[in-house]
């Protein structure tokens, strides 16, 4: 029997006994991730503390410890100091401050990356082997040294941390300092270089190291609190909230990874409904199901929100976890018979903003919105000579949607602008889908269904896409052919009867597209 073990934080000791003294069957039992935590615990007690004050960085101290760790210089090179080395750089890491682990990540980008002068020296003698030497065994050995001075030399760090129990975990927060870093210094190549190289190593060491589970109420409260903590599309306002959303109608799933089995590092929340939903506070606010009878009635499954850790970004989890859901559903409730997302429109406005130009006000282009709808928006803005100036008008005053009036002339013209930016307004010169929530889906196979006006009401929702949100209806019998046909030509698959969704598509060539980024 091994002692209980406590959730591992990086940078957090942990609190648990020391396992009991094993019979002599000990070669035959498994090693428990308890006895691994509790050899470190012991080898850390030789451990010196960062000689450093809270918060400052003191850049000679880490570059003598990088140095110990990267560069192998020292006395001590085994296995067992380096990781005490290592968990020492942790332990610093943690005690600075915003400002001091940005300047300990810099540090570490800039001064540690790939040595220039050796891969250009191997870059020349592998050109020169191919051009004298017919041996391919000896090509594949320049390329072999060349690929390695290639490789940064603060993937050895990395590669240590994630050793250390806990270290993915840490790793998974160290990538957040980094993506919030780059987010206002998009022209910090080196920040970026270090950021993507972590991002493959976090997806290539999550492979075969996610256990699917069902988030309910009665999970470790730690469990449900990084519900809250994570969730990045619906604000859990409450204890309540969160508890609603766990109750009868309702499931959350996540994938853990097995050295922090409590922390999810990719959840989704889905709702049993009898039909495809169309608004969001339906789900969030109304008042779960009072039995379980009434699961077995639902018909459609509705995803309406999905959140990963922010270190996770750009690693692909939510794709496979919608798949492995779609499994777990089908086999417990075989009534469901639909897959629908209920997804935001996360920049909609901001390129509704941009493709409404002085020209575009002054003369609005063919479009897919009726003369009906133009009319009628017009007339909510009598010094509006055009429905483009009309629509400008409306959005960029206050208090628009206290008035039905304005709602009603608003909705078949938002509906008809939201499915164009859907169908048609593409991502730079690729043929990728301009909005991020749209590739994400459509890239796993999922048909465009449906556009909802007034689809979320809140202040986020109506700040990014004036209400409007859409499903994405995953066809299981469909999905590996629509995900070959949008990636080879972009083209996306139509499931429903959205005649906004129809009219865009067949008046797509008709507007142009003045936001691509």
């Amino acid at each position: 029997m091994t002692a209980p073990a406590a959730l591992l934080h990086a940078g957090t000791r942990l609190q648990t006994r020391h396992p009991p003294a094993r019979d002599g069957d000990e070669l035959s039992r498994p090693l428990e991730s308890a006895d691994v935590r509790a050899f470190w615990e012991k080898q850390a007690e030789s451990r010196q503390p960062p000689t450093t004050e809270k918060g400052s960085l003191d850049k000679s101290e880490l570059r003598d410890l990088l140095s110990t760790i990267i560069l192998k210089s020292g006395a001590y090179r085994g296995a067992v100091k380096m990781g005490l080395f290592t968990q020492q750089c942790c332990d610093l890491y943690e005690s600075l401050d915003a400002g001091g682990r940005i300047a300990f990540l810099r540090l570490l980008a800039v001064e540690y990356c790939a040595p220039k002068g050796e891969a250009q020296k191997l870059a020349n003698e592998y050109l020169e082997s191919l051009a004298q030497s017919s041996d391919p065994a000896q090509s594949a050995l320049r390329a072999r040294a060349l690929r390695d001075s290639l490789t940064p030399q603060y993937a050895e760090l990395i590669d240590q941390i994630n050793r250390l129990p806990g270290g993915f975990s840490f790793l998974v927060r160290m990538r957040a300092d980094m993506l919030e870093y780059i987010h206002g210094h998009r022209d910090d190549g080196a920040m970026r270089a270090m950021s993507d190289m972590l991002m493959k190593k976090l997806e290539t060491w999550i492979i075969g190291t996610l256990d699917l589970k069902r988030i309910t109420w009665n999970s470790p409260a730690c469990t449900i609190e990084k519900l809250g903590q994570y969730e990045s599309v619906h604000a859990v306002k409450s204890w309540l909230d969160v508890r609603r959303r766990l109750g009868n109608g309702r499931r959350c799933f996540g994938f853990f990874h097995r050295s922090v089995p409590m922390e999810p590092l990719v959840f989704v929340w889905v709702a049993l409904t009898d039909s495809v939903s169309d608004n969001v506070q339906s789900i969030l606010q109304e008042r779960e199901p009072t039995t379980a009878e009434a699961e077995a009635t639902a018909r459609c499954a509705i995803f309406y929100s999905i959140n990963s850790q922010p270190g996770l970004s750009g690693v692909d989890l939510g794709n496979f976890l919608i798949k492995r859901v779609v499994g777990v559903l089908r086999a417990e409730l075989p009534n469901i018979d639909t897959f629908c997302t209920l997804s935001p429109l996360p920049k909609f406005r901001a390129w509704l903003d941009q493709w409404l130009t002085p020209e575009c006000l002054a003369t609005p282009p063919r479009t897919a919105v009726s003369k009906d709808a133009q009319r009628a928006l017009i007339a909510r803005a009598p010094h509006a000579h055009t429905w483009t100036a009309a629509l400008k008008h409306i959005i960029d005053s206050r208090g628009w949607t206290a008035d039905q009036a304005n709602i009603d002339a608003m909705e078949p013209v938002v509906r008809a602008l939201g499915a164009h930016y859907l169908l048609n307004v593409k991502r730079g010169k690729s043929i990728a889908a301009y909005d991020p929530v749209a590739n994400f889906h459509l890239r796993n196979g999922a048909c465009l269904h449906q556009v909802n006006w007034r689809g979320n009401t809140s202040y986020s929702g109506l700040r990014q896409s004036l209400g409007l949100m859409c499903n994405y209806n995953y066809v299981l019998d469909r999905i590996e052919d629509n995900n070959e046909r949008y990636v080879h030509d972009g083209t996306i698959a139509i499931s429903g009867s959205d005649p906004f969704i129809a009219e865009a598509k067949l008046t797509a060539s008709s507007i142009t597209n003045t936001a691509k980024l």
